[in-house]
């Protein structure tokens, strides 16, 4: 119901807000109760507010700050299973989950990788097809590696001319990396995070290797910006030929030991896989750790190297039989691989030999994410409750998650990517790279020039 106005009223109006009170009013404010509803807000809005002002933008990268916005948002995980992308191979997808988290983003990650196009000039090849004149400039974008929220990806110009990007595609930061010394291979990526804000990243690519004993690297370091050359000294041989994992600045390889054997002993050797480890910001020997995985090779065995909860994680199926080994130890101590838990018949929940394993939830390590030629399908194991879901949604179908969030399943790409994956030797291990958003996820790292 509306009063009409009265005399009084319209002789004497209430007064406007006008800039200078309205600063008053901000000034009356007090600086922790603004922290307090800066920390409720999405990620994505308080990077926007750090440009306020340089007191607001040394609060929101504090660690009480921090801790704050983490204790409002307990649960918040946004994360994707990639493919690691050759050149002609899309940049995509296997499994995507996002909610409205701390970043408060509507669509899964991979989705804010492409469009990316540094060149706006150049117009972009075909995912598809790589046939490109040696004078004519194209760009070719394809996926590297992830480490907390950024991500590598090297733009292919022609056959002799690649530049290397290194980003967070959802703030739209990226630092275009200056060229190695001499031609060397993508390998990894990692990053130090301090508080919980990445602070620093580095990029490694591997040079061929003449001797078998020696891992030769150049080491792109964005604290320098500049690139360093090293030897690092290994019991098994490193090609780096297969895609890493990482975790807290180390690079995590599997390697296979091929070097002859002297076929004049009366000895059968068996082939083992092997895991290859260095710290990048940690390690000053130049030594790396050396640790068999936990099984023989078999012509029948499927398994994937991966992470869960910050720990290395290897599964393996052989005979119908799914096991899970975590990986121990670290720093001066040995490296050491434990059964995570008891061997799962997949017979006994419905699923016949032709299952491969992906990967595995990076947050929940009861998790566990399959391939199955059965059902040309992803499927979803709980190792705890022994539940297996075939999940039948195409390549753009999504579907609710019980934990709030969109669960996504490529399954185009999936079935593309296994059925190349399926001529290869046993001794080949599925790693798929986990892109993943950490809570406090923060802008890319300052150049050297400003620290």
């Amino acid at each position: 119901m509306k009063w009409p106005l009265t005399d009084s009223d319209e002789h004497n109006p209430p007064p406007k807000l006008t800039k200078i009170s309205m600063e008053n009013i901000r000034k009356t404010v007090p600086e922790d109760i603004v922290m307090e509803i800066l920390a409720r807000l999405p990620m994505k809005s308080i990077v926007r507010f750090k440009s306020v002002s340089k007191t607001w933008n040394s609060e929101t990268e504090s660690p009480y700050f921090l801790r704050r916005h983490l204790s409002l948002y307990p649960n918040s995980s946004t994360w994707s299973l990639m493919f690691i992308t050759k050149r002609d191979h899309p940049i995509t997808e296997a499994i995507g989950f996002h909610r409205g988290d701390t970043w408060n983003l509507p669509n899964s990650l991979a989705s804010y990788v492409l469009p990316f196009q540094p060149y706006p000039d150049f117009p972009t090849v075909d995912n598809y097809s790589l046939k490109l004149d040696p004078h004519e400039i194209r760009q070719h974008n394809y996926y590297v590696a992830s480490s907390n929220g950024l991500i590598w990806i090297e733009v292919i110009l022609n056959p002799h001319d690649s530049r290397s990007f290194v980003g967070n595609p959802v703030s739209n930061q990226w630092d275009e990396i200056p060229r190695p010394p001499n031609s060397c291979t993508p390998t990894g990526l990692v990053t130090r995070v301090e508080n919980g804000v990445v602070t620093s990243f580095k990029v490694v690519r591997t040079c061929d290797n003449l001797d078998q004993s020696v891992w030769r690297v150049y080491v792109y370091s964005s604290e320098t910006g500049v690139w360093e050359f090293k030897q690092l000294s290994s019991l098994c041989p490193v090609e780096g030929s297969e895609p890493p994992v990482n975790i807290d600045g180390k690079l995590y390889l599997w390697e296979d030991d091929s070097r002859d054997e002297d076929e004049s002993e009366d000895f059968r050797h068996e082939e083992f896989g092997f895991l290859v480890a260095y710290d990048f910001y940690g390690d000053d020997d130049n030594k790396c750790q050396v640790v068999p995985l936990p099984t023989p090779d078999n012509k029948y065995v499927r398994r994937c190297l991966t992470t869960s909860r910050g720990d290395v994680m290897y599964v393996e199926i052989l005979y119908r039989r799914l096991k899970v080994w975590k990986l121990s130890g670290g720093g001066d101590s040995e490296l050491l691989w434990e059964l995570s838990r008891g061997e799962i018949n997949l017979a006994s929940v419905g699923f016949d030999v032709f299952c491969f394993p992906l990967g595995m939830n990076p947050f929940n390590d009861n998790i566990v994410y399959l391939w199955s030629r059965e059902h040309d399908s992803v499927v979803t194991g709980n190792l705890k409750t022994l539940e297996f879901v075939v999940h039948q949604e195409s390549e753009s179908g999504s579907s609710s998650s019980d934990s709030g969030g969109c669960f996504r399943v490529n399954k185009f790409y999936s079935r593309m990517y296994m059925d190349g994956f399926r001529d290869k030797t046993s001794t080949s291990v599925v790693v798929l790279s986990q892109f993943v958003l950490p809570p406090p996820v923060d802008l890319m790292p300052p150049p050297p020039s400003t620290r």
